[in-house]
């Protein structure tokens, strides 16, 4: 019962993830590192459908833990590798608002948000997003340099190439979305209150 839990919580949280992505991240064209970012880029220039980019690039990231990294690391990989793009794609249909001003500060700012409370759900959950979160993984074990600086140099690289496509306002508000998200991931696998389940945390 509990691990059906596990996999309902981390359905809903994909789906609220994927909901940011389709609504706010897609529409503004903001490239915000990782695998979303990929996505964004190539369906602007490539027009592929966003899903099937997330789901080419978990795949092939998914292979390549599979044969390079510890098991343990790849299981926890598989559920969102699967289930983020389907979710994507299921909620493509919905329109999103076109909005100006202000408001595109307050979307900046609750797409940050929401990227920073679902990603650390989905590790608090005790899995990973999968994707180009792998990288860091491979260079650390290859190259000794720390998870934490190759995921900085590893998003930098993909908003950068962001700011290139799309301006330097786009990239002003990626960046914002980036500090969000790494202060609440922070905030979310820190909390103690009470786990997913309801029971008291150590």
């Amino acid at each position: 019962m509990k691990k059906l839990k596990k996999y309902i919580y981390l359905l809903l949280v994909l789906l609220v993830a994927a909901l940011n992505f389709n609504l706010i991240l897609k529409p503004l064209k903001l490239v915000v590192g990782g695998t979303q970012g990929v996505a964004v880029i190539l369906n602007h220039l490539l027009k592929l459908s966003p899903s099937l980019i997330i789901l080419i690039v978990n795949v092939l990231m998914l292979i390549i833990s599979f044969f390079t990294l510890k098991k343990e690391t790849t299981l926890g990989t598989v559920e969102a590798t699967f289930m983020y793009p389907i979710l994507v794609k299921l909620t493509s249909f919905i329109p999103s608002v076109k909005v100006d001003g202000v408001w595109v500060i307050l979307l900046v700012i609750l797409a940050g948000i929401v990227c920073g409370v679902t990603g650390g759900l989905v590790y608090r959950l005790g899995f990973s997003n999968g994707g180009v979160s792998v990288l860091p993984l491979l260079i650390e074990k290859y190259f000794s340099i720390h998870v934490y600086l190759s995921t900085f140099i590893i998003n930098g690289i993909i908003v950068l190439l962001g700011i290139i496509y799309f301006g330097i306002l786009k990239g002003v508000y990626s960046v914002i979305i980036v500090l969000l998200q790494s202060y609440l991931i922070k905030k979310v696998l820190s909390f103690k209150k009470r786990n997913v389940y309801g029971k008291s945390c150590n």
